[in-house]
């Protein structure tokens, strides 16, 4: 169980990880290059990134203590 709510979290938290980083990389490269970059999918692919590392820290940090 902890380690499904670990997955969920990661999801959750890589998403807006996602939106945020894009956000900023939209910005930067508008003052920059004044037109708006970006990678298409990038709150998806670190959603899913998210989802694997989160509960493999989870794992780290229980083995440690």
């Amino acid at each position: 169980m902890r380690t499904f709510a670990a997955i969920i979290l990661g999801l959750i938290g890589g998403f807006v990880l996602g939106i945020a980083l894009s956000s900023v990389i939209g910005i930067i490269s508008l003052g920059l290059f004044n037109q708006p970059f970006g990678i298409k999918h990038l709150p998806y692919i670190t959603a899913v990134v998210c989802a694997f590392l989160v509960p493999m820290m989870d794992v780290r940090s229980l083995k440690k203590e």
